[in-house]
């Protein structure tokens, strides 16, 4: 929940960039203006109507531009023994989801997708444009959705229910005094590191964070400055009470989630930062963010919004962020570090009980890394990450339904049923779009949360367009009680990839894994150990 209170910070950021820089390098004509008296001083500066004039119809001049960006993806992935052959845990019959003809003994499982990711820009007028991202078939699972003869004949693939899904439309004005966003949009650039904000720009992404919000970003000293309100959430709407009444209009302010967030950063695109590593510039960059979130009431879900259905919440959440990187010759240095701290008055979710104790929650992790450049062709990499735990059974790394027991692999870190009540949520999650591995924490547990790991890796370019890399990930559980087997040791995982890119916009990439638990995930109750685990994850992406 608290991950989004700060993704778009520095989304306004390449926008302002790109219009000073375009504006600078490449000034474009203002169009079929209107030509205003003589005594009008700024008669030829774009955008401007001049006085006594008809308002310019903006649309209609030269100026207007659409483009479209974007991706196909397709993916497939075979697994072996992802269940690691451990056997059941107190609450599920393994630990991930087995084939059921032969009950899990064949261990083999394998899935294909695709995604058509379309990004649409319409420049209606020198430094104003109107942004859109949309989803075709997003995620569809091929050979889903079959219809027809399956015994031999004709066999199609109907729609999905939501062929399309429209993830973002804002709109953005270049000002006198900065960069005015406003819509539903994500963040446009990945802030720091990417491991707690991340804009789910990757080919191999399948999160994003989306949010409705207003945001001026404007450079000042050499810094970018941005200030962000956000409606994270609304409770109950007009029609609640009044369907007949369109649109919708929001009944009370007090019961909505709001967000102020604010950004201070130096920071080059990719493409600057890349111009200056192969000029051999040294280059310092870094980046303050902090975001406030509050919530006053709250309804349940279902009931009737009135005085008596009213839940007093008083929600209250901090966001701290911090990040650097320098390069210094062939060496970068860089480090992230993420605190979050929040305090529910009332987590109640009957308005007849109020609960006298507060849920808190004080979160932290980090990422640091140290690369080297050998060339052109080779790149290494060592990388440590951390995330902080709770001492609940199970990592809480996804939204589950019911508490954890000891020896299961999930649970709420919270418990407000037994006594003494567990009101501390202490376990930090990094964002899902930042993969580590193939099969552990992207597949078995979902994301890096209360533990560290160390992950060295080298990169080597074999020709023109195929490259190789090489990654060893070894990873420990800061609490032993959220393993299933109470041990810290969690494993060791080797990944192999090998990426094929053409010049044009084609985009192949095969990876492998083998994942060597550790006695983290050993079933003690039954005396089973742990056993390999194997993944094959292909990726085809046509950019455009």
């Amino acid at each position: 929940m608290l991950r989004r209170n700060i993704t778009p910070l520095l989304a306004c950021c390449a926008a302002t960039w790109l219009a000073s820089s375009t504006s600078a390098a490449q000034p474009r004509p203002a169009g079929d203006e209107h030509r205003a008296p003589d005594r009008e001083p700024y008669r030829d500066a774009p955008g401007v109507t001049p006085i006594g004039d008809a308002v310019r119809a903006t649309a209609d001049t030269p100026d207007q531009r659409v483009r479209l960006s974007g991706f196909l993806r397709t993916r497939g992935d075979l697994g072996h023994n992802w269940d690691l052959g451990r056997g059941p845990t107190p609450s599920l019959p393994s630990i991930w989801p087995t084939p059921y003809v032969d009950d899990g003994a064949s261990h083999t499982q394998t899935n294909a997708d695709m995604r058509l990711r379309v990004d649409a820009s319409i420049e209606v007028g020198w430094g104003v444009s109107i942004r859109a991202r949309a989803h075709v078939l997003d995620n569809l699972r091929l050979g889903s959705l079959p219809t027809g003869d399956l015994g031999g004949g004709s066999v199609t693939q109907r729609g999905p229910d939501q062929p399309i899904d429209v993830r973002q439309v804002y709109g953005q004005a270049l000002l006198p005094f900065g960069v005015l966003t406003v819509g539903r949009m994500g963040a446009l650039v990945d802030w720091g590191t990417g491991f707690f904000l991340n804009a789910g720009n990757g080919l191999d992404d399948d999160y994003g964070d989306v949010g409705d919000r207003i945001a001026l970003t404007t450079p000042l000293a050499g810094l970018l400055w941005t200030a962000l309100y956000e409606i994270s959430a609304t409770g109950p709407a007009s029609d609640a009470v009044r369907p007949e009444i369109r649109p919708a209009f929001d009944l009370d302010p007090r019961d909505d989630v709001r967000t102020v967030a604010f950004s201070v950063a130096r920071y080059n695109s990719p493409a600057t930062r890349n111009r200056l590593l192969r000029a051999g510039r040294n280059t310092v960059e870094f980046g303050l963010v902090g975001s406030y979130r509050w919530q006053s009431y709250d309804v349940s879900a279902g009931d009737v919004p009135s005085a008596r259905t009213a839940l007093v919440r008083d929600l209250t959440a901090f966001v701290g962020d911090a990040w650097v990187r320098t390069d210094l010759g062939r060496f970068t240095f860089e480090g992230e570090f993420v605190f979050v701290g929040f305090r529910i008055a009332n987590a109640s979710l009957d308005p007849a009980a109020m609960l006298n104790l507060a849920v808190t929650g004080r979160q932290y992790g980090g990422v640091l890394r140290a690369d080297y450049r050998g060339g052109e062709r080779f790149m290494a990499r060592v990388e440590f990450g951390f995330a902080s735990g709770d001492d609940r059974p199970g990592f809480g790394a996804r939204t589950a339904a019911q508490s954890g027991r000891a020896g299961d692999l999930d649970g709420l870190q919270f418990d407000l049923t037994r006594t003494p009540r567990d009101v501390n949520i202490q376990n930090f999650r990094f964002h899902p779009n930042y993969r580590v591995d193939l099969i552990m924490w992207r597949r078995l547990i979902g994301t890096v949360t209360d533990a560290w790991y160390v992950r060295p890796m080298v990169r080597y370019r074999i020709g023109p367009m195929l490259t190789a890399e090489l990654a060893v990930i070894g990873s420990a559980a800061m609490e032993p009680n959220s393993t299933p087997s109470g041990k810290a040791p969690l494993g060791v995982e080797t990944d192999i990839g090998l990426i094929y890119e053409q010049e044009h916009g084609f985009v192949m990439r095969l990876d492998y894994g083998l994942l060597l638990p550790l006695s983290g995930f050993d079933n003690a109750p039954r005396r089973l150990s742990a056993s390999a685990a194997h993944a094959l994850h292909a990726v085809m992406a046509w950019r455009f």
